[in-house]
């Protein structure tokens, strides 16, 4: 029971990740990002009612891995941090992703290591480029992005829904939330571009676009990748 209650645990402090139906034969791991309001969860929907994704999560062991290069990009993060319980959460989604990799099927995980760690790993490459290249492979990014009124507009929309707010856009005025977004959009575009200048698959799509439009583009996308590109 104890071991049971605490994987149960351990997955809820990891990521949501979905198995791929398409290229579903190549362990591909790709990080779904994008700024909070976006969409993303919203995307998830989508892909799974066009067939694209399973519906169920995907669940993962504890299994103690070592990994250098995600190590140091822990470290990283702790030099940001003055909050243990942040810092301690971060050290499970390192784990949750290092057991993400030991998959034989490709996945989508939303908001994965590339979002958690997105300011990490756009420093990585400048240091230490042997273990942001460790990390990123086997590994895609698909960047959701739209203009800073999109995004507020739907973080407005939602929580007139709901009747809540995300701890992140609490409190904050529209001119906040569009400085808020705007940072993450910055980065979600770095990263996107690193990815691409050594040669990891990356592509950033408007998330304002018709819901249709957005699945067929991440479908090609996938599907334009060569088996070389996603095991070297």
């Amino acid at each position: 029971m104890k071991d049971t209650i605490s994987n149960i645990f351990y997955n809820r402090a990891g990521f949501s990740v979905y198995r791929w139906r398409i290229c579903d034969s190549v362990p591909l791991v790709v990080d779904l990002i994008g700024p909070p309001g976006i969409g993303k969860s919203y995307l998830i929907k989508c892909l799974i009612k066009k067939s694209v994704i399973h519906a169920s999560r995907q669940k993962f062991d504890q299994t103690r891995r070592v990994c250098i290069s995600r190590a140091y990009l822990l470290s990283l993060a702790a030099m940001r941090l003055d909050d243990i319980g942040v810092l301690q959460k971060k050290s499970i989604k390192i784990l949750y992703d290092l057991n993400i990799h030991s998959a034989n099927w490709g996945v989508l995980v939303d908001e994965g290591l590339s979002q958690h760690f997105i300011n990490e790993l756009c420093e990585m490459p400048r240091d230490r480029p042997d273990n942001f290249d460790f990390i990123m492979r086997r590994r895609a990014v698909i960047n959701l992005a739209a203009s800073p009124t999109f995004i507020n507009n739907r973080i407005r929309d939602r929580a007139a829904k709901s009747g809540a707010l995300l701890s992140y856009h609490n409190g904050k005025t529209d001119e906040e939330l569009s400085r808020f977004n705007m940072k993450f959009l910055e980065k979600g575009e770095n990263l996107t571009l690193l990815m691409k200048e050594r040669y990891f698959p990356a592509i950033t799509i408007d998330a304002s676009m018709n819901d249709d439009i957005v699945v067929e583009q991440i479908v090609d996308f996938l599907s334009s990748l060569t088996v070389n590109e996603l095991i070297k």
